[in-house]
């Protein structure tokens, strides 16, 4: 699914998008309902149900690690036509990873040149400005809003500066 965030046309990179916000807001949404029965009640066990994604997540939690990587890069490095699409899985996929975001965030900041640092770190600050940890269609307009704001600046920087993509998209992946 991944590769058809970069190579395929807009339709189909919607319907990936849409696809993944589905499954990333299901997760989201379990992942919830699990802690907020343990802090409800802790004595009372959550129900045992068996839920493949919750097991597929928690043995390997590279894949949505991944899939926060490609769909972050493509934003912000790639010619990103429907912005919006993107921006719904994204705010899932860092809540689910918000360590490996800020790794990759930590990561791309020390990429950039000294004097460019404290801007992106600034920009990476504003990308999450009032976005609370939830999936609620306020939250993830705000964050749509903050995100285009940021794909703007970082635009901006690249035009600005010479930086080496590869370095920062094999980064990203790895």
């Amino acid at each position: 699914m991944s590769l058809h965030f970069v190579f395929s046309d807009t339709s189909v990179c919607t319907g990936c998008c849409a696809t993944l916000d589905h499954i990333v807001t299901y997760l989201f949404k379990q992942l919830v309902q699990k802690s907020s029965n343990k802090a409800s009640n802790p004595r009372q066990p959550p129900p045992t149900t068996s839920n493949m994604f919750i097991e597929v997540l928690q043995r390997r939690p590279e894949i949505m690690q991944q899939l926060l990587a490609t769909v972050l890069n493509v934003i912000m490095f790639e010619d990103c036509c429907n912005q919006w699409s993107m921006s719904r899985p994204l705010l899932g996929l860092i809540l689910l990873n918000e360590e490996q975001f800020s790794r990759i965030r930590a990561e791309m900041i020390a990429q950039q040149p000294r004097d460019k640092q404290p801007q992106l770190a600034q920009w990476f600050t504003g990308l999450m400005a009032g976005i609370e940890p939830n999936l609620l269609t306020k939250n993830r307009d705000r964050f749509t809003q903050n995100l285009s704001i940021f794909r703007r600046d970082i635009n901006d920087l690249l035009k600005g500066t010479t930086v080496n993509t590869a370095s920062v998209n094999d980064m990203m992946t790895s």
